[in-house]
């Protein structure tokens, strides 16, 4: 197995919404042909062009709000407010396309599954399939992002300011108009910041785009090689159960996960074997493995679970003689396991020396990005994660 060879077929630009996406997974899928290994093919609904519509939506929906405020509708102005609020957390939070359904394609997951006699437990892991280019990186989009609530509450206040400047004597002259105006217009210019971070990749040029190497070829490249030496019987399962995912629509706000986990698990999940997710981000890298201690979207973030963090920190101390790292939080797939009751965690490398977790989703997320040592020993702490179970 040559995981160079690999990685040169999983580092290239491969958007959700791009011819790129079906090739990749055409080429997971012929892998594993090749290798002799049986997979099921989940067809879902994927809304590849999500966050560009919703960032559409949200400018627009502010520039509204503007207009409203200028001409002294506080009703409707109230109304435009909270559909910014309540349109964020109905689409990222709960997972309903109230605008982003306009456009739709057929997503794939790719899941390979190994069973044994008399099984104990389930080992899922997950890594995604897809990448993304944006207009900032991951740290440079959170500083933009990280003024939404201000810039909600502002909306509401100035929608309810409006009423006042209507009934007031005092704040019925130009100059509360004008106040209520240049904050609206404020409004209008960071939701505009928000709609270049969510979508502002269609202005960039081909050149530009990001080759997705850590974010998340190696981690694709790594559960390749896990799902190998598995069918080549060089891993003992024991008494446990490991299904492999490949997930596409992560980067559209985790929607191949949500698929897999609503079709599997329902609302809630009901254990007929105890069921835990290991899964991959950012792996294959510099430095030492880490895991994100929580992960989530908006409302509510879930702890990653101690004895995942115990099991695979000892894996990778006999692989590296390195502790585990811990990071702060995340957004990616094991949301989705999370949020029905499985034990999760998410593990990656933690990029020092180097960029960090910063220079995803750009041009410096390439092939020379990759420590390709750094791939092999995480490959071997994830099979000595399994065998771990065979012990303890």
């Amino acid at each position: 197995m040559d995981l160079v060879e690999i990685m040169s077929h999983l580092s290239i630009p491969r958007p959700d919404h791009s011819p790129a996406l079906e090739e990749t997974a055409v080429y997971i899928k012929t892998t594993l042909t090749d290798w002799g290994i049986p997979f099921v093919v989940q067809e879902f609904t994927l809304r590849p062009y999500m966050q560009l519509i919703l960032g559409i939506a949200l400018l627009a929906l502010a520039v509204l709000l503007l207009v409203l405020v200028i001409k002294k509708r506080p009703v409707a102005a109230l109304i435009v407010a909270l559909a910014i609020p309540l349109l964020l957390l109905a689409e990222f939070e709960f997972f309903v396309p109230v605008v982003t359904g306009i456009v739709k394609k057929t997503g794939q997951n790719i899941v390979v599954t190994y069973t044994v006699a008399n099984p104990a437990r389930e080992l899922i892991f997950a890594a995604h399939y897809d990448s993304k280019t944006d207009f900032w990186d991951h740290i440079q989009r959170a500083r933009i992002y990280r003024f939404i609530p201000l810039a909600i509450v502002l909306g509401l206040a100035v929608a309810v300011f409006t009423f006042f400047t209507r009934r007031y004597a005092p704040l019925k002259k130009k100059g509360g108009t004008i106040a209520a105006g240049i904050t609206a217009g404020v409004l209008v210019i960071y939701w505009g910041l928000v709609f270049l971070g969510f979508g502002g990749y269609i202005f960039l040029p081909a050149d530009r785009q990001s080759f997705g190497a850590v974010d998340n070829g190696t981690s694709v490249a790594a559960l390749l090689a896990l799902a190998k030496d598995i069918h080549d019987g060089k891993v003992s399962l024991g008494n446990s159960n490991v299904t492999i995912v490949f997930t596409a629509g992560e980067e559209v706000t985790l929607q191949g996960a949500h698929w897999y986990v609503k079709e599997r698990f329902g609302a809630s999940w009901q254990p007929a074997l105890p069921t835990t997710l290991v899964n991959l981000e950012l792996v294959g890298q510099n430095g030492p493995m880490v895991y994100w201690k929580k992960d989530g979207v908006f409302l509510k973030y879930y702890d990653a679970d101690p004895e995942l963090i115990e099991r695979l920190g000892a894996a990778w101390m006999r692989v590296s003689e390195t502790s585990i790292e811990p990071r702060e939080s995340i957004t990616d797939d094991a949301q989705r396991f999370m949020a029905v009751g499985i034990p999760a965690i998410t593990v990656g490398n933690s990029g020092t020396p180097g960029l960090g977790e910063g220079g995803f989703h750009s041009t410096k997320d390439n092939f020379s990005r990759v420590n390709m040592d750094n791939l092999a020993l995480m490959i071997h702490a994830l099979e000595l994660y399994i065998e771990g179970y065979l012990t303890k």
